[in-house]
């Protein structure tokens, strides 16, 4: 049964007694699901109550950018140890709002969903405390999903799958129209407060017309740039590039007007003209931007020329400069060069500012599109790997099963040969047949090995797991391997407490654990040696140490001790596969332990010491899933 102290850190036990939760935890069982494993998906039917015990999950859900992509699986949250998931069990809804994936090997604790509910129906109390729970981490967990989707959806290259340079080119005309509406009202307070607060006189009505012109078209092209956002990418920036020097055009005549109107070369803010070629030159190519400054000097150009040679009225401002001001030539050539060379100055920075973000921009997206195809190949490649390894692990399973059968008919002949039931044999004979059993046993020993492999990949040392006296594991194992060290005048030393709690394991395979090291010790220990066997129990796990005084293991060979097929060169006059420490070790990590080797580990003494621990207390009913 699970301990209750675990459910008291739940969110929606947390209000719970002592009995209510005794009651819950009489519903909890455990699974394990290894790293990558997908534990739940989204859409199916929710029929349990997750709550991560140990390790980390992920929960995930897919989302569809715009209606022709393809599903993507967003991270909406990362659990840690405490937090429930799979809520739809206990909502009524009739499917998984979200998939949960195991980042790290994890432990859970399950409950099924219709149990727990029945439960709650009974105790109304408890339904009552665990509904409220429920109702505030649905509210939170809610919350972060529409603030995840919000931070994926808000960016317009993201949502659309616009390059940056087509979403920023859209977001800058909407600057541009939003600035339009702030000049119109400029406009209009300027003229106001020149006549009114500097007495500056000039005529109003013709500014005010003017302003609601532009008013006018600037809601033409508001409502225009709403459409070009629904426009294909293909076509956004061919678009937008026209409407540039459309609006740019239109704002540059009207400015032009309104100069005339309010003082033509005589008026300070004929320098508003740069904005335009500013705007510009950050979304039109160069020769463009160029083209538009030309525009704009070739405007303001003509309007002061028209106005020196009396073609139309010039309009004086009044109260703000000398009256014949528009006529003295030097004056209006000095304003002619400034305003001509400000635009030209200004459209070269803007281009080449714009031109190197663009640059830059670009890169961006070659690099993200790059990192897609990549993340894709991956995931596949990951997928390929997972169906391998499966397949590997059936065909150990099923090549060592096959090869075992016509092996043991082998040796079952060479046993009768040896045994004289077929007639004498020569001594050469009979030496060529023990040669030939005994290497036909070290592939009866490589194919075990592979089928141990097998099995505890497929699982099989959980289901064998149960609550088991480690003292009399540890001292069969003592016994069988003392003859070995007794035949190379070896001491075996056995430091097992008599009061060593049991623990929860399979006795098979941990006694598989400590032969193979105790026969490792015996192998790389010289005559007159000694290993010795120490069990001791610590606070929360038991250890268990097999120490030596033979050869010790290379500094160098110590970090890759534990992989399969690895002889470090210790083991280069000894036989054996480089599989057995693997095993140790799978076997180990298959019961929640771990397994280190340290050599030396008394300073200045030669010889090697493997350690292990086992968890004390391990509950029953533990399952293991692979993805």
């Amino acid at each position: 049964m699970i301990p209750i102290q675990l459910l008291t850190k739940v969110c929606i036990f947390e209000e719970l007694t002592d009995n209510q939760l005794q009651e819950i935890a009489s519903l909890c069982r455990e699974e394990i699901h290894v790293a990558g494993a997908l534990i739940c998906k989204e859409g199916d039917p929710p029929r349990k109550l997750y709550i991560l015990r140990e390790g980390k999950v992920t929960l995930e859900m897919g989302v569809r950018l715009w209606p022709e992509s393809r599903v993507r699986e967003m991270t909406i949250e990362t659990l840690t140890p405490g937090e429930p998931f799979a809520l739809s069990a206990l909502t009524g809804s009739e499917v998984l709002t979200m998939s949960a994936r195991a980042v790290d090997r994890s432990k859970l604790i399950v409950l099924d969903g219709n149990d727990l509910q029945r439960l709650m129906d009974v105790d109304h109390d408890m339904g009552h405390t665990v509904r409220g729970g429920l109702a505030n981490l649905v509210s939170i967990r809610l919350r972060d999903t529409r603030l995840k989707l919000t931070e994926l959806l808000g960016q317009s290259q993201i949502a659309r799958e616009q390059t940056p340079e087509e979403s920023t080119a859209i977001r800058r005309i909407q600057y541009g129209v939003n600035f339009r509406w702030i000049a119109v009202v400029g406009v209009i307070l300027i003229t106001v407060v020149a006549n009114l607060v500097f007495g500056i006189t000039f005529p109003t009505l013709p500014v005010f017309v003017i302003a609601m012109v532009i008013a006018l078209y600037n809601l033409a092209f508001w409502r225009y740039t709403e459409r070009l956002e629904s426009e294909e990418p293909a076509h956004v920036i061919s678009k937008v590039r026209r409407y540039v020097w459309v609006q740019s055009a239109a704002d540059l005549v009207a400015t032009t007007a309104i100069i005339h109107f309010a003082g033509g070369v005589e008026n300070p803010l004929i320098l508003y003209y740069v904005f335009h070629v500013i705007l510009a030159s950050i979304i039109l190519p160069y020769r463009f931007a160029y083209l538009l400054a030309t525009f704009a000097v070739g405007l303001f150009t003509t309007l002061v020329g028209l106005e020196y040679f009396q073609v139309i009225p010039h309009v004086h401002l009044e109260g703000l400069v000398p009256p014949d001001l528009y006529l003295q030539t030097p004056y209006v050539l000095a304003v002619l060069f400034g305003f001509g060379t400000t635009l030209y100055i200004s459209a070269y920075l803007t281009t080449a500012i714009a031109g190197e973000l663009r640059k830059r921009q670009r890169e961006t997206v070659a690099l993200r599109d790059r990192l897609i195809l990549e993340a894709e190949e991956l995931l596949k490649a990951n997928e390929e790997l997972v169906r391998l390894d499966r397949l590997k692990t059936y065909f150990l399973a099923m090549a060592s099963h096959d090869l075992k059968t016509p092996l043991a008919a082998v040796q079952s002949y060479l046993q009768v040969m040896l045994g004289g039931f077929v007639g004498e044999l020569s001594d050469e004979h009979s030496h060529m047949l023990k040669r030939s059993s005994v290497r036909i046993q070290e592939l009866f020993d490589l194919i075990n090995r592979f089928l141990d492999l097998a099995q505890i990949e497929k699982g099989k040392v959980v289901e064998e797991m149960e609550m088991m006296s480690l003292q009399d594991v540890l001292n069969s194992c003592v016994e069988d391997i003392e003859v070995l060290a007794t035949e190379k005048s070896q001491k075996l030393i056995a430091e097992i407490p008599s009061d060593l709690p049991a623990t929860y394991g399979s006795a098979n395979h941990l006694r598989q654990v400590i032969t193979n090291l105790l026969s490792n010790g015996v192998k790389f220990t010289p005559e007159g040696g000694s290993i010795t066997l120490r069990a001791q129990e610590k606070d929360t796990h038991i250890e268990v140490a097999v120490m030596d005084t033979g050869v010790g293991i290379p500094p160098e060979d110590l970090p890759r001790l534990f992989e399969q097929f690895f002889r470090g060169k210790g083991a280069a006059t000894a036989k054996g596969t480089g599989l057995g420490l693997s095993i140790v070790k799978r076997i180990v990590e298959a019961h929640q332990g771990e397994i280190w080797a340290e050599s030396p580990y008394i300073e200045g003494e030669p010889g090697a010491r493997f350690v292990f621990t086992l968890p004390k207390g391990q509950p029953a009913g533990i399952k293991v899933f692979g993805d």
